[in-house]
């Protein structure tokens, strides 16, 4: 994988096939988006001069420049790879850009309790789960929360478009599956309606979804008998144990959970008040439970996970890889945090959504850039770091730690460059994280910036 192409060259990639009505736009598109690739945390103002800046601000102006227009090249060299692989997660999950800060942007939307504004963005990435690795974006929603109208009924919030449509129309963007391929929809509590699981079986993908509705199921072949979802996944005894890393979140350390895991197969019916729910199809599924028997003292809480998932699940070895795969979800927290924390999305000032649009999704395949630098460290820690990064970053790098040795692997170099964002690389300290390595990228573009201003004295590295 070329994660770290010269800018140029993968902004080139990434975005030279981009349609938006003329070449012109294609050619300013990728320009602006090798610069912020080179520059991705700092202020347009120091990433561009005044007429590149412009320019890049008059592209986000143009009416062609949508957000699909420009990230459709992403998504579908993303696809393409997910094609070429028999297993593929596909993390859905949506995270709220917060813009009440900027009271001038016009077009925003509420967000949180209400009171605040901005946009709901939908993410589809798509991942490989051992070793982890990012392919890219398969899909990106930007909406508007639209607030419930007072006195609604069932039958007209089914009419409308709602939040939870979201789900349904990511699985639907990304297309059908190959019948050669496994393609896995991940998704968090917020997708457990029948319509996400409809569309990714019509699609001939899959399913893992946390459950969040105590749903009526059948438990028999013959569609006879009835149990509330949770009721009966708890009813079961454990089929083996293992343990669940939890990450920090929000002052909450990082813990170990020791879990018992348990499975057996349900169907799902339509739910009441479905359109022409008779003539909709009972999905076959499999409930996994996994749970925390016994919680440490003083833990905030007891870790409980009911999923389902349209793949049989049967003994303690698929068990462990469906548990294996819905942790995998928590990657696309990490992508979200280093779109708005460490490219400051929710930071970039435009007059209307629709400019910002445009800045947007080039930020989020910048940060896909990023992303898969960091996996990289898992995925292919003793390849040449030549996989990764560019001559003048290798030489700069392996300078910067007086690396003696003929061969650089992409662990060393990336380690390397985490160092420069402070990553002390002690025995006990683990991988680098996602925000170290951001910072020590950032830093080592600086570096590259300043001796090609000096190429004359340092013409290696021109």
């Amino acid at each position: 994988m070329d994660v770290l192409a010269n800018a140029r060259q993968w902004a080139e990639r990434t975005f030279g096939s981009a349609e938006l009505g003329d070449r012109r736009r294609t050619r300013r598109l990728v320009e602006s988006a090798a610069k912020i690739a080179a520059h991705p945390e700092k202020p347009f103002t120091q990433v561009f001069h005044w007429n590149a800046l412009r320019g890049f601000y008059r592209l986000c102006d143009q009416a062609e420049a949508t957000l699909g227009a420009v990230m459709q090249p992403h998504w579908e060299h993303t696809r393409q790879a997910m094609r070429q692989q028999p297993l593929v997660l596909l993390l859905h999950d949506t995270t709220e850009l917060d813009y009440t800060r900027h009271p001038a942007l016009r077009g925003a939307g509420p967000i949180g309790d209400g009171h605040g504004r901005g946009f709901l963005q939908h993410n589809s990435l798509a991942v490989l789960p051992k070793p982890r690795q990012v392919l890219g974006l398969a899909y990106q929603q930007l909406r508007i929360r639209q607030p419930a109208p007072e006195g609604e009924s069932t039958f007209q919030r089914r009419k409308r478009p709602r939040e939870t449509d979201l789900w349904p129309a990511g699985i639907r963007a990304v297309g059908a599956a190959p019948a050669d391929s496994c393609w896995v929809d991940v998704c968090d509590r917020g997708a457990d309606i029948y319509e996400t699981m409809q569309a990714a079986r019509e699609l001939g993908h899959h399913f893992l979804i946390r459950a969040k509705q105590d749903r009526v199921v059948f438990v028999t072949t013959a569609l006879d008998r009835e149990r509330h979802l949770f009721d009966y996944a708890r009813s079961w005894p454990g089929q083996g144990g293992d343990q669940v890393e939890i990450p920090g979140r929000g002052g909450r350390p990082s813990r170990t959970a020791t879990v018992q895991l348990a499975a057996a197969p349900v169907w799902v019916p339509a739910p009441k008040g479905f359109p022409q729910r008779g003539q909709q199809p009972v999905l076959a599924a499999w409930v996994i439970r996994i749970w925390e028997p016994q919680p440490p003292a003083g833990s905030a809480e007891r870790l409980e996970w009911v999923l389902l998932c349209s793949l049989p699940t049967q003994g303690l070895q698929e068990l462990k890889e469906r548990r294996d795969w819905y942790v995998c979800r928590w990657m696309l927290e990490v992508f979200h945090d280093i779109e708005k924390n460490g490219y400051s999305e929710e930071a970039r000032r435009f007059e209307t959504a629709d400019r910002l649009e445009t800045c947007l999704a080039v930020l989020s395949v910048v940060a896909v850039r990023i992303f898969q630098l960091r996996c990289a460290l898992e995925a292919q820690p003793d390849e040449p770091a030549q996989q990764v990064a560019t001559a003048a970053e290798l030489r700069l790098v392996r300078q910067l730690l007086e690396h003696k040795g003929r061969r650089f692997t992409v662990r060393e170099f990336v380690r390397g460059v985490a160092r420069l964002g402070g990553f002390l690389g002690r025995k006990s300290d683990g991988n680098p994280g996602v925000r170290t390595l951001w910072r020590g990228y950032q830093r080592l573009q600086d570096m590259l910036f300043g001796l090609h201003l000096n190429a004359s004295s340092a013409p290696g590295f021109s």
